[in-house]
């Protein structure tokens, strides 16, 4: 398991929501797989995890298995693995004196686990930088 956290200087139901709701507006170009910078990401608590090109084109990221709004999310994640074998991204709201801390904890699941070792130096690679695009995009809102 690889784990990551950022401070936001916002509630938990403001962070949540940023976190989820405009996702899209944070999410940084360079991770998304469509290279499309007029791509849509959409997080929902239906199990949405996607993007959308501006072609139409459409990848699933993967599927929210628990939403419990404005403490957790738990992700079947598809980057760098695919639906057939999904990583698990757990992320946590707490509340902190300045705000509210998000922690990010990525795993494999027992489908994943063989890939595991192979993507997770990406993972470590990437998931300070998507945090970064998220703490950014909280201090200029």
């Amino acid at each position: 398991m690889i784990e990551f956290s950022v401070v936001l200087k916002r509630d938990l139901e403001r962070a949540f929501d940023l976190f989820t709701s405009r996702i899209s507006d944070w999410w940084p170009m360079g991770h998304r797989p469509t290279h499309d910078p007029a791509s849509v990401i959409t997080l929902a608590e239906d199990g949405t995890f996607r993007e959308r090109a501006s072609d139409g084109r459409e990848i699933e990221l993967g599927r929210v298995r628990r939403w419990d709004r404005p403490f957790a999310l738990t992700l079947d994640f598809y980057l760098g693995t695919g639906p057939q074998q999904p990583t698990e991204v757990l992320v946590t709201f707490e509340p902190v004196p300045d705000g509210t801390r998000i922690v990010v904890r990525h795993q494999p699941l027992p489908d994943s686990a063989d890939l595991w070792s192979a993507r997770v130096a990406r993972y470590q690679a990437s998931w300070p930088l998507v945090l970064e695009a998220l703490r950014s995009s909280s201090d200029t809102d």
